[in-house]
């Protein structure tokens, strides 16, 4: 079959071939070849890879513009390791591809995940934000340390404390990130939690009647 496609060709191609013109074209084949699938690579990646974990400016906050309610505190007070804080900002990212959150139903999401946490959030005030599904719990607390920014420089006392991670709201897992102002400043930083957690280093306490 192929000799006689060989044959078909002109006497002067066929000469280039006998006398080596064969390995130019097997380099070439390969080259191209070569080229083919580093383009399909990429294609691919690109398909699979996600912006979570790129610095998007749409998904930056600056910490000092997340607004804090004047208004006291509720008869209970969130705390985080019994230190009281209020509720600055709340970030919130579904579990999944498929998944979708709606910024209006994000405190009664709260509320799933810890009874109450959405009647701070309402009191409170915080600006809300919904990001897309990260590609893992550790992507979304690495997105959201990294995307918001804070006056103090980490490793010095500061009042904001950044806590995030995965949380179980009801049936449904997600992603949850939240700014809290403290009355003082504190070491705690940044915390990750998993969704165990939240109901233990999160809870609401009574606050002490003047």
């Amino acid at each position: 079959m192929l000799d006689h496609w060989i044959n078909e060709l002109p006497q002067g191609v066929r000469s280039f071939l006998d006398q080596g013109g064969w390995w130019l074209v097997l380099g070439i084949a390969v080259l191209v070849g070569l080229l083919i699938f580093f383009r399909l690579v990429r294609l691919v990646l690109a398909g699979r890879r996600r912006p979570f974990l790129e610095s998007e400016k749409e998904f930056e906050v600056d910490l000092d513009e997340c607004p804090l309610s004047a208004a006291p505190p509720q008869e209970r007070q969130l705390t985080v390791y019994h230190i009281p804080v209020r509720m600055r900002l709340v970030v919130v990212a579904p579990v999944g591809r498929e998944s979708d959150l709606d910024a209006t139903v994000v405190e009664n999401l709260l509320d799933e995940v810890i009874p109450g946490l959405g009647d701070i959030a309402r009191w409170d005030h915080p600006r809300i934000r919904v990001w897309p599904s990260p590609m893992s719990n550790q992507g979304f607390s690495i997105a959201f340390h990294r995307r918001l920014h804070k006056p103090d420089p980490d490793g010095q006392p500061s009042q904001w404390i950044l806590v995030a991670g995965r949380a179980q709201a009801g049936r449904m897992p997600v992603m949850i990130g939240l700014g809290l102002w403290a009355e003082k400043p504190n070491m705690l930083g940044h915390i990750n939690l998993e969704p165990h957690q939240w109901l233990d280093v999160l809870r609401l306490q009574r606050t002490e009647s003047v």
